[in-house]
Formats: structure tokens, C-alpha cells, sequence
């Protein structure tokens, strides 16, 4: 770590160990406050006679400039177009090299004698009257926000984190991030610091930390349970729901969902309420400028500002997934309505970062009208725009007028948005509906040559009829007609692409269907497709025409023909075998390199009229 190494010096060059110390104290002050208030362009320019003495120290001055400072006469100043992530990384380095001096650095103790910018004193803000009950669903929401802002819970939320191995981590995450991009693996601008040391804080939670439960075990034989009452639970800090669950041993089971963080400090378990409750906890215990994010339709989770990119990015900590918000609508299947996103001073609807289909979402919302919803989120944020400061409510303002222009546009989703939900057993994701699993065929309108292409390359298909492109769909999940434990493999080392099964699985399946309607008949179906197996990983074929039982066939060179009068005709897929911990790769599909435009698969079909 350079900053390690850069502190060093400057003890060195110091020498007197109680200089050194109060230098380490007053700079991560400064820092701190900087990072506390990125929004305040005053507290950037640092005045202080404890660093103005050792600024003729050329171990010192160097690594302030280093970290971004700029030397002035008297003063230190950070620009304002400088990048906070070198100073996210110095105040790291200090921290450790504190706790190295003096032990844990506890971070609700003012170390020096500066007037660190305090915190504003927030208050709830009851001031909607209505008795619409989703707009006092929104009041409650962003009122509750307060309680993350308690400097004696975040404190107690940061003896939870393994802060240092995390920072550690997350450097090792930036370099190898830089190293895949001087390779040429990767497009992309260097990862900041406070984005890797995110990636690892949701790893860690969701891993470590934090514990998923659709049902408790039972506490006496540790069985499967059963949902059989519904009620409320008061302890010593509120009352909550509580879930009564019973036993086939006669054991009863008491599960409360509870809501205050401090209890879930300590108990880490929950469904999607606590694991969001929880981890925004620990994003501002963190410093995070965080929102927790409400759902209507039964889902949480929470956004964190990146200040390098300016932007709110998706954070679900049950998915362990950053900025991907389009999966809920694409991946899991859902029909969104309202997504709200509640912070410590600000709130907005934020459903269509969320969505690619704006005019028919817009259809479904009929919980208030959109007027009244506005000026609800308007009288709402101006009460508590009220208690910031005048340079924290201007930035808010010039955030969220960013915001909306962002919000307006429609966005496709990527590949990581387009799986099925992955917390919670397979029995309670179909349950709920959101395993991703949806059908699709291809209907064959006219008579004609029709050819269904798909290129694992770019993932996506191209629909032909007499060789003229009619459509295009995006992802392998939006062609097929049934898939279960599959996915997309892009090997970054050697550049190969294919469908497999998921890693850990035993078998996978995928299918694909060609039908036609009314006075038309498929004649003859044809399918030419790329495959690899090794060790002994198979791929088992079956076609099913009609709804008759289905029948096995081999490809013949990568191809297989047969001719009929159908309206329907279905090729699956069974991937099985395999040997080892990569047993899961030894049978792909559509496999081809990664820049190869020509199709991986193609389901050729002619229709005729009947």
C-alpha cells in the first residue's frame, strides 16, 4: 500500500513520535470533514497550524500532493475537480496507521482541536395530510432514514465490519481491476476506491455477515417448518410483526421480523426488510451516501451515490448485486408500479431507473394520482432541505434536477440483469414468481423460409423470414421456451462464450419452440448448432411436435433435419456429466469466441399453408 509506504517517510523525516501523531490526528480530520461534506467547497481549502509547520518537510509535502492537495503559502487546498477516491484510500491509510500508533480509532471522537462541521439536527417530517395510505407509506419511510444517522449506532455497526480487511481487499480488487484493462480484457475507466471497498462490504454481508430465512429451522430437531400465524412481538426497543411457524416434532417456533438495526446487529438474519435495513445501516456507518429503496411490489433493497460517476447506483445486498436494476423487471419477471428512494435529506421516485417500459408502467400506477404523488415527494423534501445547510441544500438541488434527466431514459438491460432472483429457497422464488423462468416461442405468421439465429457472442437472436431480419431480441433467456439451472459462460481468458449449466448444478436444461397459427403448418424444422463436451459431459437431445411424446435424436455434424405437417415443434437440451468442480463446463452449447459474429445456433422451419 503507497500510502503505507509514504506515511513511513514522513515519520521518518519527522522524527519527534508526538509531532507525528498530531499531524496523522489533524490530517485525517481535515480528510474526513472533506469526505463528510463533499458538497461544501470551503472546507477544502485547510488552514491549520499543525500542518502549516511541516510543509517545509519534503516527505510530507510530497505525499499531500500526492493524495491530491495543492500547496498554497499558508493554506492547503483540495480542487474542486479533483477525485475524492485518492483521498477515500489516504484516509484509510491514516486510520491504519493510527490504530498502528495508538490503538483503534474510535470515530465519533474528535482527535484534535478543529470544528469539524457538525451534523445537522434532523426532524421528522409529518407534514403530508392525507389519508392516502402510500403516500404516509413514503412520510414513514423517509422519516425512519433519522435513526441511520445516530452517531453512537453507526459506531456500533463499524465493530461489526473488518474494516482494514476489506480496505486490503479492495485495493487488490483496483489493481487487478487496471490490470484487466492494460490487458485489453476489459473496456472500462479505473474502478475508485470507494466503489471496490462497496463490492466488498456487499460480499462480506451477504457471505459473512448476514443470514437469508424463508422459514426458521426448528430449534429442538432443526426440521423444516410451517407458516401458521401471523401477529405482533413487543420487546424493549418496538414491536413488530412476528411469524408463528410449527414443527412436525409439535415444536412451535416464534420468528419476529424485527425493524430496529441495533437488533440486527445482533440477530443478522431476516428476509429482504432486514438484510436492506441492515446494510444501509452499514453504508453510512461507512460514510456512504445512501438510500433505502421501497418496492410496492414486495421487494427492498438500497442505492449509494458514487461521487466519482455522480450518479445513484442499485445496490441489493440479498442479490449481492451492484447496478443492475433492470434484473426485477427483465431477470425476475416482475410488473413494476412505484419504486421509491429514501435518504437522510432527500427522496425521489425513482421506479423508472428500474424499468425499460415506461409507457406501460406508467399504465399500473393508480395508487394516487401523479400530481399528488409529486407534490407529496416536493413537501417532503423541502421540510428537510430546511435543516441542511444552504451549500448542502444547493448540491441537493443540482443532484436531483441530474437525477430526473437520467430517470427519463430508457435503458436495455445488460447480462447481469437478466437472471431469475437467487435469494430465498427454489420452492419460495416460484412461489412468488420470480425465478425468471419465462416462456417464449416463436410464432410463424406467414408461409415462407423462417431462421432463428442466435449469436452467444453478443447474446442475442435475429428472426429471418426468407432471409430478411424481422426482429431481434436481446439475451438468451428472452428466446427460450424453457430453462432451468443455465446460464451464459463468457470465458474472459480465452475469449469463448456458451451456454452451460450453473456452476455446482448436476443437470441443466434449455428448449427452444417454433409454432405457427391458424391456416399454416410447419413442414420440415432444422437446427445447426456448435456444441463442446469433455470428460464425460453430454448434451441429451429430444424434440417434442404436437404435444406427443418426446423423441431423442443425435446431431449429425453439428446438425439435425426433420420433415412433418406440425403446428408446433420444441428442441430441448440436458446437459448432464462431468468431472470434478468444473464438471459444469464439460457440456456447452452455441459455444464460439467471443468476437465471432456468425450464429451459434440456428432453428431453421418452413411453413406452408395447411
Amino acid at each position: 500500500m503507497e500510502d503505507m509506504a509514504r506515511l513511513a517517510l514522513v515519520e521518518q523525516s519527522v522524527k519527534d513520535e508526538n509531532q507525528y501523531r498530531k499531524i496523522l490526528f489533524d490530517l485525517l480530520d481535515h480528510i474526513s470533514n472533506i469526505l463528510d461534506n463533499p458538497h461544501d467547497y470551503d472546507l477544502r481549502t485547510i488552514k491549520s497550524d499543525i500542518l502549516e509547520k511541516v510543509l517545509d518537510c519534503e516527505a510530507f509535502a510530497d505525499y499531500l500532493k500526492y493524495i491530491g492537495f495543492q500547496m498554497g503559502q499558508k493554506e492547503i487546498m483540495f480542487p474542486r475537480e479533483q477525485t475524492l477516491s485518492k483521498l477515500r484510500i489516504a484516509q484509510a491509510a491514516l486510520e491504519r496507521k493510527i490504530g498502528f500508533c495508538c490503538g483503534n480509532l474510535n470515530k465519533t471522537v474528535t482527535v484534535t482541536d478543529n470544528k469539524k462541521t457538525s451534523k445537522p439536527k434532523l426532524t421528522e417530517a409529518n407534514v403530508l395530510v392525507t389519508n392516502n395510505s402510500f403516500l404516509l407509506r413514503i412520510q414513514s419511510l423517509f422519516n425512519d432514514m433519522i435513526r441511520y444517522e445516530d452517531e453512537e449506532l453507526q459506531q456500533r455497526a463499524r465493530e461489526h465490519i473488518p474494516l482494514v480487511t476489506l480496505q486490503l481487499m479492495a485495493l487488490d480488487r483496483m489493481r487487478e481491476h487496471q490490470k484487466k484493462i492494460k490487458m485489453g480484457e476489459i473496456k472500462d475507466q479505473d474502478m475508485s476506491f470507494d466503489m471496490a471497498l462497496l463490492m466488498e462490504l456487499i460480499v462480506w454481508f451477504k457471505n459473512k455477515f448476514f443470514t437469508w430465512v424463508d422459514q426458521p429451522a426448528c430449534d429442538k430437531c432443526g426440521r423444516a417448518t410451517s407458516l401458521v400465524s401471523v401477529s405482533s412481538v413487543k420487546t424493549d426497543l418496538e414491536t413488530c410483526r412476528a411469524e408463528l411457524y410449527k414443527c412436525s416434532c409439535g415444536r412451535d417456533v416464534l420468528f419476529p421480523r424485527y425493524n430496529n438495526p441495533i437488533t440486527l446487529l445482533r440477530t443478522r438474519r431476516g428476509r429482504c426488510g432486514e438484510w436492506a435495513n441492515c446494510f444501509t445501516l452499514m453504508c453510512r456507518a461507512l460514510g456512504y451516501d445512501t438510500r433505502y429503496v421501497y418496492d410496492t411490489t414486495d421487494h427492498v433493497w438500497c442505492e449509494v451515490f458514487d461521487q466519482d460517476s455522480q450518479r445513484w447506483l442499485h445496490v441489493d445486498p440479498c442479490e449481492g448485486c451492484l447496478n443492475a436494476p433492470l434484473m426485477y423487471e427483465h431477470g425476475w419477471g416482475k410488473s413494476l408500479t412505484y419504486i421509491i428512494a429514501v435518504s437522510r435529506d432527500d427522496l425521489q421516485d425513482v421506479t423508472w431507473r428500474y424499468s425499460s417500459h415506461h409507457k406501460a408502467l406508467l399504465q399500473r400506477r393508480d395508487e394516487v394520482s401523479e400530481a399528488d404523488l409529486v407534490l407529496a415527494i416536493l413537501a417532503l423534501r423541502d421540510h428537510r432541505h430546511d435543516q441542511v445547510s444552504p451549500a448542502r441544500r444547493r448540491y441537493l438541488v443540482i443532484r436531483t434536477l441530474k437525477e430526473l434527466v437520467e430517470l427519463m431514459v430508457e435503458r436495455k438491460p445488460g447480462e447481469m440483469e437478466s437472471h431469475g432472483r437467487i435469494s430465498g429457497s427454489k420452492a419460495w422464488r416460484m412461489e412468488r414468481g420470480e425465478t425468471g423462468a419465462r416462456k417464449h416461442a416463436f410464432i410463424l405468421t406467414e408461409p415462407g423460409d423462417h431462421c432463428v439465429q442466435y449469436r452467444t457472442s453478443s447474446d442475442t437472436y435475429r428472426v429471418l423470414l426468407n432471409n430478411v431480419q424481422r426482429d431481434e431480441i436481446k439475451s438468451w433467456r428472452g428466446g427460450v421456451f424453457h430453462s432451468e439451472n443455465m446460464f451464459r459462460k463468457l470465458e474472459t481468458d480465452w475469449q469463448q462464450t456458451y451456454l452451460a449449466r450453473e456452476e455446482g448444478e448436476n443437470t441443466g436444461s434449455i428448449s427452444w419452440k417454433l409454432m405457427v397459427e391458424g391456416d399454416l403448418m410447419i413442414s420440415s424444422v432444422a437446427m445447426d448448432v456448435t456444441t463442446a463436451q469433455y470428460e464425460d459431459g453430454r448434451i441429451e437431445w429430444t424434440y417434442e411436435v404436437d404435444h406427443q411424446p418426446p423423441r431423442t435424436f443425435s446431431l449429425n455434424a453439428g446438425r439435425w433435419q426433420i420433415d412433418g405437417r406440425w403446428s408446433s415443434c420444441e428442441v430441448r437440451a440436458r446437459l448432464v456429466g462431468g468431472k470434478g468442480v468444473v464438471a459444469w463446463q464439460h457440456a456447452q452449447i452455441a459455444r464460439q469466441h467471443a468476437s465471432d459474429d456468425k450464429p451459434a445456433l440456428s432453428l431453421l422451419a418452413t411453413v406452408v399453408p395447411r
